[in-house]
């Protein structure tokens, strides 16, 4: 029978030892790991870009001190001034 899936994802399994099945299982689990890995590190780069990252940054908005001068963006001194 033909699968609608990708070639790749089946694996022809005829004559295979228990043992054949247990190499495959902890290759495949070893392959999640790594796709894991993969997906934590993109993350981790995504995160890079954060300007609350930023030390100074972080002591001058918990200071309450404007930021907008330097962002192109209303900082949270501008939305706290607003809600007064």
């Amino acid at each position: 029978m033909e699968h609608p899936l990708p070639t790749g994802i089946f694996v022809e399994i005829d004559d295979w030892t228990e043992e054949d099945f247990d190499n495959e299982i902890r290759r495949l689990y070893e392959r999640i790991k790594e796709l894991k890995s993969q997906k934590v590190a993109r993350e981790e780069d995504e995160d890079e870009d954060d300007i609350m990252d930023d030390p100074d940054v972080r002591e001058m908005v918990e200071n309450g001190e404007h930021t907008c001068h330097m962002f192109d963006a209303p900082c949270q001194a501008c939305e706290d001034d607003e809600g007064e």
